[in-house]
């Protein structure tokens, strides 16, 4: 058996048993969402008053991130954790289409682009980023490999038309 499905089972048999932490997954991904929302908003609003050219590559980076994401996940069509394994996940999701993560790729390839325009903006998404990582592992809707693969996608985009 892989690391990963290793991984993923340990992590169940812990998360099960803890109510109070699969509320709590919820809860995180909820805020997470909101917080990407309002941060990635206002820093698009920003370039936008002051005319700032910075905003195309602000709003197309994250846009070709999710359309390549999109199209590995459905070339590759993964079976998540919870069919897999024949696990009950942490939070609700769809079947299939789990590697990469779509999740902590979106939610990097944001974090990154709003660094680069506002360090400490882009700071608080990256923590929010990786934790959005963890809580798609703990749920049991992601294999570690497939949080990581989102992210380093992530982080290669970043480098590639950023830097």
């Amino acid at each position: 058996m892989f690391i990963d499905k290793k991984i993923i089972l340990m992590l169940h048999k812990f998360v099960s048993k803890k109510k109070r932490l699969k509320k709590a997954l919820d809860l995180i991904n909820l805020v997470s969402v909101i917080i990407f929302i309002t941060l990635y908003s206002l820093c698009a609003l920003m370039l936008l008053i002051s005319l700032d050219r910075r905003l195309i590559k602000f709003l197309l980076i994250p846009a070709l991130v999710l359309l390549v994401v999109t199209i590995l996940r459905k070339a590759i069509n993964r079976k998540r954790p919870f069919e897999a394994l024949e696990i009950e996940p942490a939070m609700e999701h769809d079947a299939g289409c789990s590697f990469p993560s779509r999740h902590a790729s979106s939610a990097m390839i944001i974090a990154l682009s709003v660094y680069w325009n506002n360090p400490i903006a882009g700071g608080v998404l990256i923590f929010f980023a990786l934790l959005t990582a963890v809580t798609r592992v703990l749920a049991g809707v992601h294999y570690p490999i497939d949080v990581l693969a989102g992210i380093i996608i992530s982080i290669l985009f970043s480098i590639l038309f950023y830097i």
